[in-house]
């Protein structure tokens, strides 16, 4: 209807176009927004942008990347600040690390990177994700200290986090608020995730308490996840129960006790295994994952009736288990 409506209109221009694109993106048409795109007689630099984006959110990565040098090489249509937002998720979706390289050699020809501190952030987690904390960091300490914002921080926290560099996420951590900056609810995520992967219980729960106390940030199931899940995996499993048992009912899940029960497995602890897995299968009774992992525990210490039995269940509820995949 609305496709049929934008024909009918007795003149078209760009903005016009752009607009019905975009629209289209956003229901959810990005095939038609495509063919619509296709046909346009003069596409612009939002017209590229606006598909672009659509293709990311939608997760249609090389689709998005096929575009983008579509666009760049063959058309010769010089890419906006937008349009490097829009297409750096999918190269760091992809771990496209080449190109990375080359979109930040792109930013630095075209001056963004000195004038648009959201492009330096974006560029800081697509480095990260692409696998290379070095150039993360390097470029992260280019950037002059006056013009890094929150998110500039955030995102170096969090791509220490995830390459397991716990110490330099909370080295981090502290010199940004010796700059002044006040973290909010994401940063403390971040520097706790550190602390899980980096094994760093004690300072883990000191920021737990500073996030509550000092910043007077309400914790969310995330963060109880990340702090249960430093406890877990440094054996503290008691403490790591009580927590999960004193998790608000407002937004307690079943994701902790999925996190608790997997410190089980690792440390053997069948008794608080079968609690916590009792405590699991009151909540939901259809994933598979959980019927498996208990029913590995307790083969694990010889109950192999138990286990069988607990198979035996798993089956006759039908539950599910979502298959795991591989890149190679």
């Amino acid at each position: 209807m609305q496709r049929k409506v934008f024909y009918e209109m007795p003149e078209r221009n760009s903005v016009t176009w752009n607009a019905m694109i975009t629209g289209l993106v956003k229901w959810g048409e990005l095939e038609m927004a495509r063919s619509l795109f296709e046909e346009m007689p003069d596409r612009t630099v939002v017209s590229w942008t606006g598909i672009i984006d659509g293709y990311t959110r939608m997760n249609k990565f090389d689709e998005a990347i096929a575009l983008f040098r579509r666009m760049v090489v063959f058309e010769g249509i010089k890419p906006s600040e937008i349009t490097i937002l829009a297409i750096l998720p999918a190269i760091f979706s992809k771990g496209d690390l080449k190109m990375c390289q080359s979109v930040h050699g792109y930013e630095e020809k075209r001056g963004f990177n000195a004038v648009d501190i959201r492009v330096m952030n974006a560029l800081i987690d697509a480095y990260a994700k692409c696998g290379c904390i070095v150039s993360a960091s390097r470029f992260f300490e280019e950037i002059s200290s006056k013009i890094r914002n929150l998110v500039t921080w955030t995102s170096m926290i969090s791509g220490f986090a995830m390459h397991g560099m716990g110490k330099e996420a909370v080295d981090c951590f502290a010199r940004m608020e010796k700059n002044g900056l006040k973290p909010n609810r994401v940063t403390f995520l971040s520097v706790l995730d550190a602390c899980s992967h980096g094994g760093l219980v004690e300072v883990g729960l000191k920021f737990f308490q500073k996030m509550v106390i000092e910043g007077q940030v309400l914790p969310d199931i995330k963060h109880y996840g990340c702090l249960i899940d430093v406890l877990g995996r440094a054996g503290r499993l008691e403490e790591a129960e009580k927590l999960a048992l004193e998790v608000p009912d407002n937004i307690a899940n079943v994701v902790i006790w999925r996190i608790l029960l997997g410190a089980c497995s690792f440390h053997g602890n069948v008794e608080m295994g079968e609690r916590v897995t009792r405590k699991l299968l009151e909540m939901e009774r259809s994933y598979g994952g959980d019927y498996v992992l208990m029913s590995n525990i307790l083969a694990g210490v010889g109950r192999f009736r138990d286990s069988e039995r607990l198979r035996i269940t798993m089956d006759q509820r039908n539950a599910y288990k979502i298959p795991g995949q591989s890149l190679v």
